[in-house]
């Protein structure tokens, strides 16, 4: 079986740009596994409904509030500098719920289950 070559540097990515979605790992052989991206969504915006499959997603609020909706019919308001947690499988959509921009950076790892023996 062949491994995967894997880059072990360490790189910085700068926040910047006023793009509505900016890619910061997962487009490149630099990582095995971890995806992660700079949200910006202008008042009343949101991402759009999607599921996590088999991964986890952490969100870190940077500006502006949210309101996360997952499941059916949840919801959760998250202020600035927040940490949210999406465990796999849950069906969620992030919306600006304030008058200003809302700035996020999310990340997932993909779950990898073991067999129970």
């Amino acid at each position: 079986m062949k491994e995967a070559k894997v880059s072990r540097k360490v790189f910085c990515t700068q926040l910047k740009g006023s793009q509505r979605f900016l890619r910061l790992l997962g487009d490149s052989n630099k990582v095995k596994g971890l995806k992660a991206g700079l949200v910006t969504l202008k008042p009343k915006e949101s991402m759009g409904e999607h599921k996590t499959e088999n991964k986890e997603e952490a969100l870190i609020i940077l500006k502006g509030s949210a309101m996360a909706y997952f499941g059916k019919n949840h919801k959760l308001k998250i202020p600035e500098n927040s940490f949210v947690f999406i465990p796999p499988e849950t069906l969620h959509n992030i919306k600006n719920c304030g008058s200003k921009i809302l700035q996020y950076v999310y990340v997932t790892a993909q779950v990898v289950f073991s067999k129970s023996r």
